[in-house]
C-alpha cells in the first residue's frame, strides 16, 4: 500500500509541474503561433530571483518574519518578475514580428535565452547568493509535494474556467482560430497575446518555484528537462487543444514513474546501473510510436480552412 501511495505522490507532483509548463507553452503557441523556447529560461530566472529575495532581503532585514510568509511573498515576486519578462518579450519583440513566419519568432525566443542566461550569471554571481533552494510552505518535502499539486489543480482549473466563460477566454480562442479575422471582428488581439505571454511566463515561474526545493540546488539548466517534456506533452496531446496536452503531461509522467519501477527489476547486466538514462528513452520510444499513428496528437484535430 505504501508503494502505491509513493507512486501516486510522485506521479501527481511531477505531472503538476509538467502541466504548468505545458499550459504555458500551449497558451503562447495558440495565441502567437510560435513555440517559446525561452519558457524554461524565464522560469529559471524567476527561481533565482525568488531565492535571492529570500536570502538577501527577507532573511537579512526581516529575520523575525514567519518563514511561510517570506516564501509566499518571494514566490509572488518571482511570478511578477516572470510576467514582466513575458510582457517585455511580447511588446518589444514578438509584436513587431507577429505576421512573420513562426521560425523567425522562435529565433527571437532563442535570443531571449542568451540574454536571460547572461543576465542571470552576471546579476546573481555578483550578489554572491547561495544556490541552495529554500523549502516552500514547510520543511517536509512530502507536504510540499501535496500542496504543490493541489495548488496546480486550482491554477490550471481556474485557467480552464477563464478560457470557457470569460471574455478573455473567448478572445484567446478567437485569436487561436484566426488572429486576423478575430481582429476584424473587434477582438483586441494585442491585449490577448499580451496577457497570454504574461500568464504563460507566470505559470513557468510557479512551476520553477515549486520544483526547485525538490532538487535542493539551483542550476542554469534546471528547467530544461521540464521544457523539453512540456513540448513533447503538447505534441502528444495536440497543439490544437488546451486540455489534450495536460492529459498528455499526466500520461507521460505516469509512464515515466511506472517505467522506473518496472526497470528497477531488470538485471543490472542488461541495462547497467544507469536506470535514469533508460527510463526517458523508454517513454520517448512509446511517445514516438504513438505520434506515428496519431501525428496530430491524441486530442488534436485537423484544421480545415475554407477559401
Amino acid at each position: 500500500m505504501q508503494i502505491v501511495v509513493d507512486i501516486l505522490n510522485s506521479i501527481l507532483f511531477d505531472a503538476a509541474i509538467l502541466s504548468l509548463v505545458t499550459m504555458g507553452i500551449v497558451l503562447i503557441f495558440r495565441t502567437s503561433i510560435t513555440t517559446n523556447f525561452a519558457q524554461g529560461t524565464i522560469a529559471t530566472f524567476s527561481a533565482y530571483t525568488v531565492t535571492a529575495i529570500v536570502d538577501l532581503v527577507f532573511r537579512a532585514y526581516l529575520p523575525n518574519m514567519p518563514m511561510a510568509l517570506i516564501l509566499i511573498l518571494s514566490m509572488i515576486i518571482g511570478i511578477i518578475t516572470a510576467s514582466l519578462i513575458g510582457l517585455f518579450i511580447d511588446v518589444v519583440l514578438i509584436r513587431h514580428s507577429r505576421f512573420t513566419n513562426p521560425i523567425a519568432k522562435q529565433m527571437i525566443t532563442m535570443g531571449v535565452i542568451m540574454l536571460l542566461t547572461g543576465l542571470q550569471t552576471v546579476i546573481f554571481t555578483q550578489l554572491g547568493m547561495e544556490t541552495r533552494t529554500p523549502q516552500f510552505f514547510t520543511d517536509s518535502l512530502g507536504t510540499h509535494k501535496i500542496i504543490s499539486y493541489v495548488l496546480t489543480i486550482v491554477v490550471i482549473g481556474t485557467i480552464f474556467v477563464m478560457l470557457k466563460f470569460t471574455k478573455w477566454g473567448i478572445g484567446v480562442r478567437a485569436t487561436a482560430s484566426n488572429e486576423k479575422v478575430a481582429s476584424m471582428m473587434g477582438v483586441n488581439t494585442k491585449r490577448i497575446t499580451l496577457t497570454s505571454w504574461a500568464i504563460a511566463s507566470a505559470l513557468g515561474a510557479l512551476a520553477a518555484a515549486l520544483y526547485a526545493p525538490t532538487i535542493f540546488t539551483l542550476s542554469p539548466n534546471m528547467m530544461v528537462g521540464m521544457q523539453v517534456n512540456g513540448f513533447l506533452a503538447a505534441v502528444l496531446g495536440g497543439f490544437t487543444s488546451f486540455g489534450g496536452p495536460i492529459v498528455a503531461a499526466v500520461l507521460m509522467t505516469s509512464a515515466r514513474v511506472i517505467a522506473t519501477k518496472l526497470l528497477f527489476g531488470v538485471p543490472v547486466v542488461i541495462l547497467g546501473s544507469q536506470i535514469d538514462v533508460w527510463v526517458p528513452a523508454f517513454v520517448y520510444l512509446v511517445l514516438f510510436i504513438v505520434i506515428l499513428f496519431k501525428p496530430l496528437g491524441l486530442f488534436g484535430k485537423k484544421i480545415v480552412k475554407k477559401v
